[in-house]
This record gives C-alpha cells, structure tokens and sequence, in this order.
C-alpha cells in the first residue's frame, strides 16, 4: 500500500523548525538619546545594516562605537552597547536569513559588542535592558 502523504508529511516536519525561526523577533526600542532634538539624525536601519556587516568582526564593532561616540556624544557606554545589539537585532529581522533570527545569535553578537564597547564584561552598574532578559 503506497502513502502518498508520508513525503509531505516529512517534509513539513523538517521544515516547521525553520517556520518557527522565520519569525520576526521582537527588538527593543533605542534608547531616548537617539531621539533627543538636536541630535545627530539617527537611522535605525542604517546602523542596522554597519552593525550586521560588522558582527563577526571585533575590530569593526569598534569602529562602529567610536562612530556612535562621534555622532552622540550624550550617549553613554550602555546606550552604545544597547543601540548596538537593536541595531543587531533589526539586521537580523530584515536581512539575514531567518534560521539566524534567534535569542542565542543575539545573546552571541551580545559579548562581542561587550567586547567592543566595554573592552569586555560590562560594569556591575550596567543595567540590562530589554526583551532579552525579560524585562
């Protein structure tokens, strides 16, 4: 007896994974110093797209703080490594493929920016924000 569901049926159980990892995650505003008037217009998408073409690079994550440092001098060491992984999480949401859009590829991005920003562990004082620890 042939079953003709059973090929459809496996091929929908191995691609649920990759349904699920297609959608979109949920990422944190930027901070209000972004926002503030008289600041340096800021271009959520455009700092998404330098902070994706960066991650898997420390020494270009560097440059890209020492850009924000420039262009927002009221932003603090933890509104550089916040905007930092949005930026990352928004590159991941609209340009990279949906099986990198996870909290662990986020959680992973997180200490290189650390890295760049804080030139590793962040201060005890940094107060993490966001959905990524669930508050």
């Amino acid at each position: 007896m042939k079953t003709p569901f059973l090929p459809l049926v496996t091929a929908l159980c191995l691609t649920a994974p990759a349904m699920v990892l297609a959608e979109p995650l949920a990422c944190p505003e930027p901070a209000p110093v972004f926002a503030e008037a008289g600041a340096h217009a800021f271009d959520l998408s455009q700092m998404a797209e330098t902070v994706g073409t960066a991650a898997l690079d420390g020494e270009a994550l560097t440059t890209v703080k020492q850009q924000i440092e420039a262009d927002y001098p009221n932003a603090s060491d933890a509104d550089i490594a916040d905007i930092m992984i949005t930026s990352f999480c928004t590159y991941l949401n609209t340009d990279a493929p949906a099986d990198h859009r996870s909290e662990a590829t986020v959680s992973g991005f997180e200490k290189e920016v650390y890295n760049a920003v804080f030139g590793g562990t962040p201060p005890e004082d940094y107060t993490r924000q966001g959905w990524l620890y669930n508050n």
